[in-house]
């Protein structure tokens, strides 16, 4: 497997595709914005948005693979709330078997990791098949966003034409803050970090 890092401190086998693609998006907004040759870039730039606030990738299914610290604690939390398999689990370099794992992304050991950094690796399959509906819909939220209000006018005058633009944050500055009604949406899938015990 070919592992590439993510931002939320674990590994996924190949690429992240954007949570949507051009053709969902124009499903749930509308061909509006279909032949727009930002759509794609802000599609790119909203998944990355919406994956950051939730702490993990989401969708699609992939394995995973992440390292993680002992500190003396029997159980490992994964950066997901949605596993569909363990693969392996690795404690100081040897492979184990004796662990039980949640679909939420705790995995249980028989007996506590030894207090070393880089204690064990645990090697999983996490992510929704495809991106829940109500995902699905926030990304293309901040997707029309990011188009809709990416250039604006602030400022006119007749008298001897004058205009001014104003770039918005979404192309040339920092990205757009999530609206309430996005944030509230991706609070089933946000990664909720439990202590070790």
């Amino acid at each position: 497997m070919a592992y590439t890092p993510t931002p939320w401190g674990y590994d996924v086998d190949g690429t992240l595709p954007p949570l949507i693609t051009a053709e969902e998006f124009c499903a749930i907004k509308g061909e509006s914005y279909a032949s727009d040759e930002r759509l794609e870039s802000a599609i790119a730039a909203a998944s990355a948005s919406i994956r950051n606030a939730c702490g993990w990738h989401v969708a699609p299914s992939m394995p995973c693979m992440v390292t993680v610290d002992g500190e003396g604690n029997r159980n490992v939390f994964l950066p997901t709330n949605h596993i569909t398999g363990v693969t392996s689990v690795a404690v100081g370099g040897t492979d184990t078997t004796d662990y039980q794992w949640s679909r939420i992304g705790q995995v249980r050991l028989s007996r506590p990791l030894p207090c070393d950094l880089q204690a064990a690796t645990v090697e999983y399959v996490a992510g929704y098949d495809e991106a829940p509906q109500d995902l699905m819909d926030a990304v293309a939220s901040v997707v029309l966003h990011r188009i809709a209000l990416s250039y604006g006018v602030v400022s006119e005058t007749a008298g001897g034409v004058s205009m001014s633009y104003a770039q918005s944050a979404a192309y040339g500055g920092a990205s757009p803050a999530l609206v309430d009604s996005e944030l509230a949406a991706l609070a089933p899938y946000k990664v909720v970090r439990a202590h070790a015990s």
